[in-house]
């Protein structure tokens, strides 16, 4: 993947900033897109027609969608219940040719195992590769994503010719970190993050081997689970096979190798032409993260879309240094994985997915930056680090396809702030158990350039996701649910539209005395969730705790003053107890089942003008709860009765034309402007880990840590 010189603004692609290891190969990672084609490839070609070729595509689309349904109703972990899974078909080279899951983060990864047995275990007389054997792999150095995802894979034989790879995986919920989990917001180094596997053979003939199976089930706290799952994710592999195999007896060999082929070179003939449609420029945005995980302080990450007729460069030229001080940080594979969340859904809608969307996308991430650091430093929350990258393609995106035929897909950033909760412990069966509860997948969307966004819409990730019911959620944890049914007031983004409202969990510890519990955030001093257009952006989401507090006594008398909203909650202050609202990031702590956890998934922000809201919107945001009389009159400027909510529309638009002439009284010459903010500079202490100011240079050489 190599770098383009675009008017002078776009550097040189990097790679991994990272050597060669046990297991790892970073050249692996960037090699291009697709890989040289086989001589089995050229030789099938002939046999490919539009007709026969669109079917073929049908069927694989089918394959891994029947492969991720089969995984979430098999699978026993909460998170992939929930969608946190994916499922994928990859040609003999690695190059992944149809994908099914919830998260597209997932789904431009995972080939680097693929091609490091290829190139390193094939034909190693201690290893090979046979039929039935099965890789399993959580190493995001290998190219995964965290060690608590985790996947296997198993090469797809037509008789003694390798013609393609299935792979399954997703969110396992618990890797053996420092914390339960595998989410620990105070690890250093990788080796506070569990278990760390490359590609490993872990069977032969179609079953798992024992004593591999007990070796992974020894390194973490629920061991019962991850063997389920282990089966599980074999079980959908060979349900894959099975279909692939199929397809070989009905149209051969040749057919099928080079059909898979060809389905990643029409989907980059898709994409040349969709970004065709989009104007020539160079679109940018910039997003602050507030934490590292150990400590906080100022991150800044800058993106910028080069598009040039058919290409296009995703630059994050620009970023903070690395810092090695906590898990918030990613390797160079990782982002562009993160670039596709944005373009798959957004920029490529509609098209098939597979790695030949990226046959003209560039991604360019600066070695020694936050975004593309050395190999021992720690990394687990790379995921929550990825979402702001997503954020800041999203506003830099946004801008580039307003004025196209896909300007209905502009919009505020989906939420992306959310705080989560993680545990461990004894379930209230008796049982071990760790990870986090699937709330987070109803975060609310952005506002749309025509339309509001959405309430408790789905997951960050992707919309695609879903999440257990209350009922599911007792059954299967330790809790009780005080609410979890309230679109809560003001937790939104302003504008011409309204961002859509997540949901908020407000649950206590039940039938277990107590239990382990830690957060991860990174949104409570900067929002993520960020405006458009001159649209609002939606509050940030510090951790809010209720320590020792009388929720199950007022519960069993069926107390009327029982708060069933955060809003309520954090003003009336009805519960009894010590009231905690602190930094998200916090270690592994007892709690009780007097505490009380209230767990904020976050909100969408808003698009256009505040000024330009209907006033009938406002008044109906106004009836459900959502914002408050202050934020009717002071943010959107209406003037109406109270008690009717009959607005006046005369005096609202003398209130509103009054501000327009007030903000151009207040403007400032752009000149004047830029010059007088230039002098401004954040507290020495915010800017710690930031890097040089204004804008930061990468780090010349790997972290000591």
């Amino acid at each position: 993947m190599t770098g383009r010189e675009e008017g002078g603004s776009v550097g040189r692609a990097t790679g991994p900033w990272f050597k060669r290891g046990p297991g790892r190969d970073p050249e692996l990672l960037c090699r291009p897109v697709p890989e040289p084609p086989t001589p089995l490839e050229l030789e099938g070609r002939g046999l490919l027609n539009d007709t026969d070729l669109e079917i073929f595509r049908h069927k694989m689309d089918a394959t891994v969608d029947e492969a991720r349904s089969v995984f979430e109703k098999l699978a026993m972990c909460e998170t992939l219940l929930i969608g946190d899974v994916g499922t994928s078909v990859f040609t003999a080279q690695g190059d992944m040719a149809a994908c099914s899951t919830g998260i597209y983060f997932h789904s431009l990864l995972n080939y680097g195992p693929i091609k490091y047995v290829m190139k390193y275990y094939k034909d190693d007389p201690t290893v090979g590769l046979r039929d039935g054997d099965i890789f399993f792999f959580n190493e995001t150095l290998a190219g995964g994503i965290h060690p608590f995802d985790m996947w296997i894979f198993m090469p797809i034989f037509a008789g003694d010719e390798l013609i393609a790879w299935a792979c399954a995986g997703g969110h396992q919920g618990e890797s053996g970190s420092k914390d339960p989990g595998g989410f620990s917001p105070t690890a250093i180094t990788r080796y506070d993050e569990g278990l760390h596997v490359p590609a490993l053979k872990i069977g032969e003939h179609f079953r798992i081997k024992t004593d591999h199976l007990d070796f992974l089930t020894n390194s973490v706290r629920n061991p019962r689970q991850l063997a389920m799952d282990l089966k599980t994710r074999v079980a959908v592999c060979m349900r894959m096979r099975e279909r692939v195999q199929r397809e070989v007896e009905k149209r051969g060999v040749l057919f099928v190798v080079a059909g898979l082929r060809e389905l990643i070179a029409r989907s980059g003939a898709l994409a040349r032409e969709r970004l065709r449609s989009f104007n020539d420029g160079t679109y940018r945005a910039v997003i602050f993260v507030d934490t590292l995980g150990n400590d906080d302080g100022l991150l800044r990450m800058p993106v910028a879309f080069h598009k040039r007729g058919d290409r296009l460069t995703i630059d994050f030229t620009g970023c903070s240094p690395e810092h090695g001080k906590g898990p918030f940080q990613l390797y160079w594979h990782i982002v562009r994985a993160t670039t596709a969340v944005y373009l798959f859904t957004y920029v490529f809608e509609g098209l098939p997915l597979n790695m030949g969307l990226y046959e003209t996308v560039e991604v360019v991430v600066p070695a020694g930056t936050f975004l593309n650091v050395s190999e021992e430093v720690a990394h687990g929350a790379s995921s929550f680090t990825g979402r702001i990258c997503v954020q800041a393609m999203h506003l830099a995106g946004a801008r580039m396809i307003f004025d196209s035929p896909l300007q209905h897909l502009a919009s505020a950033p989906f939420s992306a702030n959310f705080l989560w909760y993680l545990y461990g412990g004894r379930d209230q069966y008796g049982y071990p158990m760790a990870g986090g509860p699937g709330g987070i997948n109803a975060a609310g969307q952005g506002a749309r350039f025509d339309l509001d966004g959405e309430h408790t819409c789905g997951f960050f990730w992707s919309p695609e996701v879903d999440l257990l019911s209350v009922e599911e959620h007792e059954a299967k944890f330790p809790w009780l649910y005080l609410s979890r049914n309230q679109f809560d007031t003001n937790l939104h983004g302003f504008g011409k539209f309204r961002g859509g409202t997540g949901m908020v969990e407000i649950f206590a510890p039940h039938n277990v005395t107590r239990l382990r519990q830690h957060s991860l955030s990174h949104a409570d001093r900067f929002t993520v969730n960020h405006g458009l257009f001159g649209g609002y952006a939606a509050p940030t989401n510090p951790r809010f705790v209720i320590r020792d507090t009388n929720l199950k006594a007022m519960m069993a008398r069926n107390d009327p003053r029982l708060p069933w909203s955060l809003y309520d909650l954090a003003n009336g202050r009805a519960l009894e107890g010590e009231y905690r609202v602190e930094r998200g990031n916090q270690a592994s702590q007892i709690f009780t089942d007097r505490d009380v956890f209230v767990m904020f998934v976050g909100s969408g922000g808003g698009y256009g003008d505040v000024l330009e809201r209907e006033p009938e919107l406002v008044m109906r945001d106004l009836r459900e709860g959502l914002i408050t009389l202050r934020v009717a009159r002071e943010v959107y400027l209406v003037a109406f009765d109270e008690r009717s909510l009959q607005v006046d529309k005369s005096e609202t638009q003398r209130r509103r034309e009054a501000e327009r002439q007030g903000r151009i009284r207040r403007g400032v010459p752009y000149d004047r402007f830029v010059a007088e903010w230039s002098k401004k500079r954040p507290l020495e202490a915010a800017l710690k880990y930031y890097g040089e100011w204004p804008e930061p240079k990468p780090a010349t050489a790997p972290s000591l840590v």
